[in-house]
């Protein structure tokens, strides 16, 4: 046990709440690889499929598909690349340039090989709230954005100040969070990273109040969705944009 302990990172074996998050931790990070390797050897290119983008969910697919029909969006930006399945699914689907951003080497090298037949499709190697910050005054200045926030990890959360930044720099948004709880369906599954890092409405409770941000979820229950069943969150300014959303039949505004 003591010289297997030297190849495992500090303090795994330092209780039993840790030593779960640390295993499923190194669990995920196992998974992320097979991922890359099984995209480099199998699907070295993207390939537009049922299970292709937005974890393979179809109701999720319609959420997007409904908004870009209420909403006037003129581009989509997008945190966390992986990749490139969601990045191109959107890219097919609206008809939209997407900006996407990862941090991770690895992932931004496939996903730029896998998308090189895509021209409106913009990678970049960069941190998110650095990629929004300069994005807010280059590319994205002024249009009506749709973002896709997926580059939560477990060292580092930056899915407060990402909201942050869209909200401060940006007068027409809708932002759509993936990997996160869904009041009163434990069918969905999200991201919980251990004390306040955890992808719930405590979380989001303070931006709501400082940016007037109006939550919605999926209409739907789990049991009906298809793919991995991740949670999800969209947000926007309350008034127009809050209205247009209501009106979507795949989205129900919270009323928590």
């Amino acid at each position: 046990m003591r010289l297997f302990s030297r190849f495992l990172p500090g303090s795994i074996f330092d209780g039993g709440t840790q030593v779960e998050r640390r295993l499923s931790r190194l669990e995920t990070s196992n998974r992320c690889l097979e991922m890359a390797l099984d995209a480099v050897l199998f699907s070295p290119k993207y390939q537009p499929s049922v299970d292709a983008g937005f974890n393979g969910q179809v109701f999720r697919k319609r959420m997007f598909g409904d908004i870009l029909t209420a909403a006037p969006v003129e581009a989509i930006a997008e945190t966390g690349t992986c990749l490139g399945d969601t990045t191109a699914y959107m890219a097919v689907t609206s008809q939209l340039p997407v900006y996407t951003c990862d941090l991770n080497p690895r992932f931004h090298a496939i996903a730029k090989t896998r998308l090189s037949d895509f021209d409106d499709i913009h990678l970049s190697l960069v941190d998110s709230r650095r990629f929004l910050r300069e994005s807010a005054h280059g590319a994205l200045a002024d249009k009506f954005t749709f973002f896709y926030l997926d580059a939560h990890w477990y060292d580092d959360l930056p899915l407060p100040q990402e909201i942050d930044i869209i909200a401060s720099e940006w007068n027409q948004f809708i932002v759509m969070v993936d990997d996160f709880q869904v009041p009163g369906d434990t069918g969905y599954r999200y991201d919980d990273y251990g004390r306040e890092k955890a992808l719930t409405m405590n979380m989001l409770r303070p931006l709501l109040r400082q940016h007037s941000l109006v939550p919605f979820f999926p209409a739907i229950a789990a049991d009906q969705e298809t793919g991995a069943k991740r949670g999800s969150v969209v947000l926007t300014r309350r008034g127009e944009n809050a209205d247009m959303l209501a009106a979507v039949p795949s989205l129900r505004m919270w009323g928590g």
